[in-house]
């Protein structure tokens, strides 16, 4: 019935915080690849 319209700016924001959750995502896999791939340089320069 009294159903309010989103705003221009609201959609963004709606789009972008999805956006940047799914890229989130990603950069998450290819730092556990990297840290796996590397555990033992690491393990190393941390001493």
């Amino acid at each position: 019935m009294g159903r309010k319209r989103r705003t221009p700016e609201a959609v963004v924001l709606e789009a972008l915080r999805g956006y940047l959750r799914q890229e989130g995502g990603r950069v998450r896999v290819v730092a556990e690849g990297l840290a796996r791939d590397h555990a033992d340089l690491l393990r190393r320069l941390g001493e």
